[in-house]
Parts: C-alpha cells; structure tokens; sequence
C-alpha cells in the first residue's frame, strides 16, 4: 500500500457564515451549491479490478473548425453556430468526442447533440477541462458538434483527431474474462434481482484503453459520493457517475444516460483504500452538470443517510447496484470459470436489487470491519450501498465490495461504515470541522456526526466550535436559534428551512 496526498473539493452548499451574536427569530433558507478551497486529506492505493464491459475503439476523426472571432454586427450570432460538423459512425451504439486543441475563450462553447435520441450536451473552456478535453457520452451512431463565438471572443477553434467508438456485444468474442476468476456472487440457483429506480443511486464508468468498465456509486446525506475502493484504483481511470441509466440492446451492449444526468468526477476529490475485504471503500466528489448546473442530490432529489450496523442492527438489507445480467447459470458474470463467453441481456449493467438476511459485522482490525448477507449480486454492483431499513427510514451499513456467494449459497461481504478509516474520511466531509444535523436520521443515540447526526440545528450550534461547518439534511426545521460564534451552515442535499 502506498499513500499520497491528494485535495478535496467541496462541492455541496456553502450557504452563510455567521458571525457572533447573530440572532434568526424569522426563516432561514440553505439551498443551492457551491465551491469551497479544497483541505488536504490522503489516500491509499492498491491493486484495482475492472467490473463490467463496455467494448470500445478508438477511431481517427479528424475535425477542424477552423478559427472564428465575434462578430458584433452578426445579430444571429447567439443562435447560429459558427461551425456546425455531425460526426458519424454507421452502426455504433454509442459514440464519445475527444478534443486535441481548442481554444473558446471567455464565452464561446460547443454543443453536442445525438441523432439518436436528442441528448445534448453544453461545454465550456471550464467545463471541457472538467470533463477531461472529452464530451459526455452519447447514445447511437452519429452526433452533432457546434461551435457558438461568444461576444468579444477572439480566434476560436476546436480540433479532434480521433473519437471513442463503442462496439456491440455481439460483435466481440472475448478472448478471456473481464478480470480475474472469481467466485459468482448469485447466493443460490436463481438471481433474483428485479429492476429498481432508486433516485440516490448511480452508475460509475471508467475508462480503459479497450474496454470502458463500471462499478455502482451513490449519494450521502453530506453531499459526498461513495463506492468500493476498487472501483477507484486507478485513479485516473475513474470517469463519471450517471443517473437515470435506460435499458441496454438485447445483447447486454449498454446505453448511456441521458448528458443532463452525466457528471465529471473530480479525481482530484477521491480518497480510497484498495486493500481487500473490509477496507475497499472510496468517496468522491463530481463536478456540477454542465447542462443543468446541478449536482446529483439537488437533481435526484434522493439520497442515503448512513448508519453504524451497531446501532441499526439490520436483520434484512438490501443492495441496489448495476450489475451484469444474462441467461443462466452464468447470469451475464465472465468472472467465474466456464462462463468466459456468457451472453449478457438488455438487464445486463442497469439498476437492480435484491434483499436477504444479514449475516453481520466481522472485524479483523480498526480499519479492517466487513459485513455479510445473502443477497445476489453481480459484477459492476461493486460500491452499491447495502441498505437496511430502520424505523421506515432507509440507512444504509457499508458498501458492497466483493462476491462470496455461489450455486450452492453462502454470503456476499462489504465494508463495514465501522472501518475506522472509512467513517473518518466521512465525518471530515467536506473539511476537518464538521458537525451533522439530521432530524430524520433514525438512530436513537446523538453526537454530532454523520453517523449520529444532532436532531436539532439548535443542538448542532450549541456544541460546535468556533469555526466549524454544520451540515444539515434538508426538511424544515421547526426552532429558532440563537449562534453567538463563527460557524458555516450548509445544505448539501436540498432546501432546508429554519424558523418558527
């Protein structure tokens, strides 16, 4: 294992800072997002593991717009594109543009739409480089590229050479299997997972030179976003979080969501362990959506609090991940012996889930805690949430890491939220000083964290230190509170209102 020192950004609400003896006896609104100076936090680094398969090539493309400067006697010119160009590839499923060179100024953006069903995507200087000098990913085979001089802007341009092409399922026979061989994770005969649309949950994809792959990731009541650690090993391949993904093509190629619910992952947010069970766990941050100007919980308007599997005590949980589907007795997994060639189906990489027993809470050291449960799952489900219900209120225990279950049953496993690492990491997001307010976080016991949020935004005020950030879930809080210190109130996953 080695580590290094990477930065986070804050991306959830920075709302107000207030100083001493402020008095609220009225309403106080915490709504939108914003930025914040990243801290310095570490990661650790380990050996990581593709899930999934997405088959690719790539294909030169060459694409120059030559160069364009404002016109201001164009009065068109905020509706009509300096440079129009549809890049097209018969028969793919999806296509990518990768941009060599541009320059756009102040103003000027490109905006891409796909043939096939309308996504569209707008870029800017900021946003290109977010998303990597890459456009989002879009369905079908052709896409239109446009280039929009904004005012006062000077020798405009952009050029590619080569696009990312996705290849069908059917039209690749894979000479081995998508990683090492590994055991199914169906506990028993039949999977039986069935389809879901749970608003808090996404998927990961991740680039790679042949095969771009995924994992499953998901939203937390700080704003933060989770998945296995091995999902984010290597770091640099680790590319976006998509919501709202639609069906695959019968034979399991897949289809991407929609641009407004694609988002950039700030690789330099991520902070991971990749040293196996029990501390395989990353969180990260994305960058607001181009197109909407949202992040995903003010989108998805969903999220998951989490809990101590300690204080919930589950019996049942459930796990909501987007893993590979097929016919049996492969189910779509290439992983296991035999089934290096499995047909996957129109399932295969979309939102499922399945409940089943908790087994419970093993512990090998501090940072070193697993939990494990008979519930099926399946390659690219790495980094679901394994979710237990409480008093009503969904909570979620630990992220789903690694398949042990087979034909003949036994349990999956995943890391535990008791993990000291892994709960440090989340009660510092987004900075050092965090104090949590939840009113509707089940767990009985309080302290201010994320895990056993203060109920009361009175209560948080009241033991925070001078300086810190309080984070509170968003409802309405029903209190008027009295602050006589330095503190931050944010609302990372929607509106909150405060006041009588």
């Amino acid at each position: 294992m080695h580590t290094s020192h990477i930065p986070m950004t804050r991306l959830g609400a920075l709302i107000a800072t207030l100083g001493a003896a402020a008095l609220l006896g009225g309403l106080l609104w915490l709504a939108l997002p914003s930025s914040q100076a990243p801290p310095q936090v570490q990661a650790a680094c380990g050996a990581g593991t593709n899930q999934g398969f997405a088959p690719h090539h790539p294909q030169p493309y060459p694409v120059d717009s030559g160069l364009h400067t404002w016109r201001e006697s164009a009065a068109d010119a905020a509706v009509a594109p300096a440079f129009r160009e549809t890049v097209r590839v018969p028969g793919a499923p999806w296509l990518r543009l990768r941009f060599s060179a541009y320059e756009l100024g102040a103003q000027s953006y490109l905006v891409m739409t796909s043939l096939a069903d309308g996504g569209w995507q707008r870029l800017d200087a900021a946003q290109l480089a977010q998303w990597r000098h890459s456009s989002a990913y879009f369905n079908g085979d052709a896409v239109e590229v446009a280039l929009y001089v904004g005012p006062g802007d000077q020798n405009v341009y952009f050029r590619m050479t080569e696009i990312t092409v996705g290849d069908l399922n059917s039209s690749i026979a894979p000479t081995q299997p998508d990683q090492i061989l590994a055991p199914q994770s169906i506990c028993g005969t039949t999977d039986d997972r069935v389809a879901s649309n749970d608003q808090a949950v996404g998927r990961i994809v991740y680039t790679s030179p042949i095969s771009d792959s995924f994992c499953t990731g998901w939203i937390v009541a700080s704003g933060a976003y989770l998945t296995a650690g091995h999902c984010a090993d290597p770091l640099e391949d680790m590319d976006i979080l998509e919501f709202q993904v639609p069906s695959s093509l019968a034979d399991g190629t897949v289809q991407f969501a929609d641009p407004s619910d694609q988002y950039a992952i700030d690789q330099s947010s991520v902070v991971f362990h990749d040293n196996g069970v029990g501390d395989d766990w990353a969180i990260f941050d994305v960058s607001p959506n181009p197109n909407t100007n949202l992040l995903p919980p003010f989108a998805q308007g969903a999220f998951y609090r989490v809990g101590l599997a300690s204080d919930t005590t589950p019996a049942t949980v459930r796990v909501t991940g987007f893993g590979v589907d097929g016919p049996p007795p492969c189910f779509g997994n290439r992983q296991i012996d035999g089934c290096e060639f499995a047909d996957r189906n129109a399932d295969s990489e979309t939102q499922q889930t399945h409940a089943g027993s908790y087994g419970g809470e093993h512990t090998a050291a501090s940072n070193d805690v697993y939990i494990t449960y008979t519930v099926d799952t399946q390659p690219a489900g790495s980094g679901s949430p394994v979710i237990d219900i409480m008093d009503g209120v969904t909570v979620s225990v630990g992220i789903h890491t690694t398949g042990w279950c087979t034909s003949g049953g036994g349990g999956n496993a995943g890391t535990s939220f008791a993990n000291t690492d892994l709960a440090l990491a989340l009660r510092r997001f987004p900075g050092p000083l965090m104090v949590y307010v939840d009113r509707g976080h089940p767990v009985g016991t309080v302290s201010g964290d994320i895990f056993r949020p203060w109920p009361t935004v009175d209560l948080g005020v009241y033991f925070a230190s001078a300086n810190s950030t309080l984070s509170i879930v968003r409802g309405s809080y029903n209190e008027a509170i009295t602050i006589t210190k330095a503190v931050t109130l944010t609302a990372p996953v929607g509106l909150v209102t405060i006041g009588q």
